[in-house]
């Protein structure tokens, strides 16, 4: 059994390597973050996270590739590699290929549809030109004649800055999240921390198609107008940055068992609106969330009513 504290500090080593997950990380260096000795941050970090930070590290940086190939078609694959922290393409390639069964090239050219939901799979099997062809023709349709989103819609919002408490989910994202989220509703309500004014933003870290589901971790942020109420309870507070962000606002808000179809908006934000947009995106996806009491029982129901980008110009 791990104490507060303890989770507390390899929470701030989880921030510190995705922050600088294209730096060198040695075990004596986020030993030094989480203000333990290596041997005792070691047994710590797999006790608490699963694995040991070496190969956190590596999956981190072998699925923000994976990403980074299926969405920024423009970025050569060597400077991905850079940016994610492997030392070189040759290490990068055999890595990758240990991890993902295909060479990052291949993953590039429609190799990942394997993962992917079943309706694209015979996308996979089409030449690369025959893909090339299909992809400029929908450049020229207008956004609305996509399957999920009218990209028309998406508005350039800054997200205010604010305090807040958080619980996180570690699973698929279709079963854990709304009970992180009923648990964090229930502890600020309690408390009298819960208005017309809170904010509720949800923070996917993983694409469910690339990260194990037993893996993902999904972050649940509650705004506290007045963070010191807190410190007497020992409730860490954490900072959500806002900033410019591109919002999809769903007309029915969509119930977390809808991850596929989420995933699915996702792409058409990263895929069709953020090359023509003029903006490049800058971290983890926000989806801004609703928290509602079930009328004749205890029970919460939670939904999302919008998907954000963080975003900058190119």
């Amino acid at each position: 059994m791990y104490t507060k504290e303890q989770h507390y500090q390899i929470d701030n080593v989880l921030e510190y390597i995705e922050i600088n997950l294209d730096q060198s990380l040695s075990l004596e260096q986020l030993a030094k973050v989480s203000t333990y000795s290596p041997y005792h941050f070691q047994r710590l970090f797999k006790g608490i996270v699963g694995e040991t930070p070496a190969n956190y590290v590596k999956r981190l940086r072998l699925e923000n590739a994976a990403h980074f190939l299926i969405y920024e078609h423009r970025i050569p694959i060597t400077q991905i590699a850079l940016m994610c922290g492997f030392s070189s393409l040759s290490y990068f390639t055999a890595t990758f290929q240990a991890n993902f069964q295909m060479s990052p090239k291949k993953w590039r050219e429609g190799g990942y549809l394997e993962r992917f939901p079943r309706e694209y799979e015979d996308d996979s099997k089409k030449s690369k030109q025959s893909r090339k062809m299909e992809k400029e023709l929908q450049d020229q349709e207008e956004y609305n004649k996509f399957q999920w989103l009218n990209l028309e819609k998406v508005k350039i919002v800054e997200l205010p800055a604010f305090s807040a408490v958080k619980r996180q989910s570690v699973g698929p994202y279709t079963e854990g999240v709304p009970n992180a989220w009923e648990e964090i509703h229930r502890f600020a309500n309690a408390r009298d921390l819960v208005s017309e004014a809170t904010f509720m933003y949800g923070i996917p870290k993983n694409n469910p198609y690339i990260t194990p589901p037993g893996k993902s971790r999904y972050d649940c942020l509650l705004s506290v107008n007045d963070p010191d109420k807190l410190t007497l309870e020992q409730e860490r507070i954490y900072h959500f940055r806002g900033g410019k962000h591109a919002v999809y606002e769903f007309e029915e808000p969509v119930d977390y068992r809808e991850r596929n179809r989420l995933i699915e908006c996702y792409s058409e934000l990263y895929s069709f609106w953020l090359p023509k947009s003029g903006y490049k995106y800058l971290a983890n996806p926000v989806e801004l969330v609703e928290v509602e009491p079930i009328p004749g029982t205890l029970s919460l129901r939670c939904k999302i009513k919008s998907i954000a980008l963080a975003i900058e110009p190119k």
